[in-house]
């Protein structure tokens, strides 16, 4: 299967390139160190869409250009047998009362939680006959890299990149399936008590 994975140099898109690529698929890198850059919205979305993958699977972030190429890459693939993970965040379920809630991050990750779920709702109601781009979204707690955090990311229980990597093979072994949305955290003690 061809996936392209954007941000797949550090962290969790380096996972999931690493694995990807050892279980034999034809995995697509995308990140500034070859010249991708998300913050050119416009010429990402071409990049992405140019290279006809299988699966995208949605992972750099920059201020609402992960949002927006989410939502364009949809939109131009709907009606196509397509896969897009988007890997969202805990921070799309702050609640509105906590001091969190307005960080532009996490403003950006609840709106790309509300786009996967009006669509797959959507989708669920009147348009399973017509669409065939599925859209899983996955919100995941703190995970142990060295993408930055309000807080001490020591302090609280992490998921490792491998673990992630490991349940987006899962999603994509499983294309009959659509995982609409899944929130999962870590059970290990943190590093700092």
């Amino acid at each position: 299967m061809k996936v392209v994975v954007t941000g797949h140099t550090k962290g969790i898109g380096k996972s999931i390139f690493d694995l990807l690529d050892k279980k034999g698929h034809n995995v697509i890198g995308l990140s500034r160190s070859n010249g991708f850059d998300i913050s050119d919205t416009p010429k990402a979305i071409e990049d992405i869409i140019s290279t006809n993958p299988d699966v995208f699977i949605n992972n750099a972030y920059y201020d609402q250009a992960q949002t927006n190429i989410l939502k364009k890459v949809y939109s131009k693939w709907k009606f196509k047998d397509k896969l897009i993970v988007n890997m969202c965040s805990i921070a799309a379920l702050i609640p509105s009362d906590h001091e969190d809630y307005y960080m532009e991050y996490a403003s950006d990750k609840r709106q790309q939680r509300e786009f996967c779920q009006e669509v797959n709702f959507d989708y669920s109601k009147k348009d399973f006959m017509d669409v065939k781009c599925k859209l899983t979204n996955l919100n995941f707690d703190y995970v142990k890299t060295k993408f930055k955090s309000k807080h001490d990311k020591r302090k609280f229980p992490n998921l490792l990149p491998e673990e992630i990597a490991n349940f987006v093979l899962f999603i994509i072994q499983n294309k009959e399936i659509c995982f609409r949305e899944v929130s999962f955290h870590s059970t290990r003690p943190p590093e700092i008590i």
